[in-house]
C-alpha cells in the first residue's frame, strides 16, 4: 500500500463512522480549546500590562510613599526636601519632576463624576508628556503659565458625564471653581490616562490645599543604570534602612510583578485545561479501540490478501493522527477566534487595550502537539489491531 492508498481506506472509514468520530473530536476540540484559549488571553492581558506601563517610560523610576499601590498614583507626603536629595545622589538624568495625583469631583452639566487629577511642574511639562507619549484629540496641551484650564482624558470626556460628552471650550466645575478645557487626549488603552485629567501645577496644589507631592518621576538618559539609582534613592530617602518611608519603582519592575501573577494563574488554568486534553486523548484510545474490536473480521480478511502487522498498525496509527490533526485545527481557530472576539468587546466597549497575536511557531506546536498526544493514545489500538490472530479469527467464523 502507497501512502495515498493508506488516507484514502482511514479517511473512508471515519465517514462510515461519522457520529463515533465527531464525538471523538469533540472530545479532543474542547481540550484543545480549553487550554489554548487560556493561553491567549494570558499573553493578550500580558501584552496589555506591557503597554500600559511602558506608557510610563522605559527609562523612569517612580518614587512613591511605601504604602502606595503598585504603579497605582495617589497619597502624598513628599516634599521638595526629597526631590533635592535625589538630584544628590543621581546623575545621567533628564528631569526629577514632583507630580499631584488627586481624585477630584468633576461637575459638568449638572453631572458630577469622581475623577483622577495629575499635574507636574510648568517646567517639566514638554518632557513628561513626551514621555507618556501622550496625544491631542482636540484643542492643545498646557502650557507653562496656563490657570484655570484642565485636559481630559477621552473615556472623561466621553463617558464620565452620562450621555453628555464635554467639548474643547467647555467649563467643568471643581470645588466651585471653573476650569475651561482646552483640550482632549486621544484613547490611549492606558486606565490612568483615559479616566484621568490633567491640571496646571499650582491649581493642583490649591486644590489638593498643600505642599506636598504624591511621586516624584525621575526619568534618566538612555542606557543610564536604573538598577544602581534606584538602590541610591532608596538609601537616601530610606535613612534608617529597616523602617522603609518611600518606594521606588520602574516599568520593568511593575511589569515582571504583574507577569508573575498572571504566570501563576495561567499555569493553574492551564493545568485544569490539560485535564480535558488528557480526557479527549482517552476519548481517542476508546473510540480506536471499539473500532479495532468491531472490524476484526475485516482487519483479517486485509491479513489474508497479504497485508501485514505493520500496515495494520499504520492504518490505525494514521486514523489517530488525522482525528490530532482535525480536533488541532477547529480547537486552535475556535480558541483564536474567542480571544479576538473578547479582545475586541473589552477594548470597544471597555477601552482598554488587550491585544491578541497570532503566532505561527505556536500554531505548529499546538497543532504537532496534538498530533503527537493522539497518536500516543491510538498506538495501544493500533498494537492490538496488528495483533489479531488470522487463523483464531477464520477459525471461529
Amino acid at each position: 500500500m502507497n501512502i495515498f492508498e493508506y488516507f484514502n481506506f482511514v479517511i473512508s472509514n471515519m465517514l462510515e463512522k461519522k457520529g463515533r468520530v465527531f464525538l471523538t473530536l469533540a472530545g479532543i476540540v474542547i481540550g484543545i480549546f480549553t487550554f489554548t484559549f487560556f493561553i491567549f488571553v494570558s499573553q493578550g492581558l500580558s501584552n496589555a500590562i506591557v503597554e500600559q506601563f511602558s506608557s510610563v517610560g522605559a527609562n523612569v523610576l517612580a518614587v512613591q510613599l511605601a504604602g502606595t499601590p503598585l504603579g497605582v498614583p495617589g497619597g502624598s507626603g513628599l516634599v521638595d526636601t526629597d526631590v533635592s536629595k535625589i538630584k544628590q545622589v543621581i546623575s545621567e538624568y533628564k528631569y526629577v519632576a514632583p507630580g499631584i495625583a488627586l481624585t477630584s469631583k468633576l461637575e459638568y452639566g449638572r453631572i458630577k463624576s469622581n475623577v483622577l487629577s495629575i499635574s507636574y511642574p510648568d517646567e517639566n511639562l514638554d518632557d513628561v508628556f513626551s514621555d507618556i507619549g501622550v496625544g491631542i484629540l482636540e484643542g492643545r496641551n498646557l502650557r507653562q503659565g496656563d490657570r484655570g484650564v484642565i485636559i481630559l482624558g477621552y473615556k472623561t470626556a466621553t463617558e464620565s458625564f452620562g450621555d453628555k460628552k464635554v467639548q474643547v471650550g467647555s467649563s467643568i466645575k471643581i470645588k466651585d471653581k471653573n476650569y475651561r478645557v482646552i483640550g482632549i487626549y486621544e484613547e490611549q488603552g492606558d486606565i490612568f490616562i483615559d479616566t484621568s485629567s490633567f491640571l496646571p501645577f499650582n491649581d493642583a496644589k490649591d486644590l489638593a490645599d498643600q505642599d506636598t507631592y504624591s511621586l516624584i518621576r525621575v526619568s534618566f538618559n538612555q542606557g543610564a543604570d536604573l538598577d544602581y539609582y534606584k538602590e541610591q534613592i532608596l538609601r537616601k530617602l530610606n535613612p534608617n534602612g529597616k523602617e522603609k518611608r518611600v518606594k521606588v519603582t520602574s516599568s520593568s519592575q511593575a511589569i515582571d510583578k504583574f507577569n508573575q501573577i498572571l504566570g501563576l494563574l495561567t499555569g493553574i488554568i492551564v493545568f485544569i485545561s490539560s485535564v480535558a486534553l488528557f480526557v479527549g486523548g482517552i476519548n481517542v484510545m476508546n473510540t480506536m479501540y471499539s473500532n479495532v474490536l468491531e472490524r476484526i473480521n475485516e482487519i483479517s480478511v486485509m491479513k489474508a490478501i497479504g497485508a501485514t502487522n505493520f500496515n495494520i498498525f499504520l492504518l490505525y496509527l494514521i486514523e489517530s493522527a488525522i482525528l490530532g490533526l482535525l480536533g488541532g485545527l477547529i480547537g486552535f481557530s475556535l480558541a483564536y477566534s474567542f480571544a479576538i472576539l473578547l479582545s475586541y468587546i473589552i477594548t470597544t466597549y471597555l477601552g482598554y487595550n488587550v491585544p491578541i497575536y497570532f503566532d505561527f511557531i505556536f500554531f505548529m506546536i499546538i497543532l504537532m502537539g496534538t498530533i503527537i498526544l493522539t497518536m500516543i493514545f491510538g498506538t495501544y489500538p493500533a498494537m492490538r489491531a496488528s495483533k489479531i490472530n488470522l487463523s483464531d479469527n477464520l477459525r471461529d467464523e
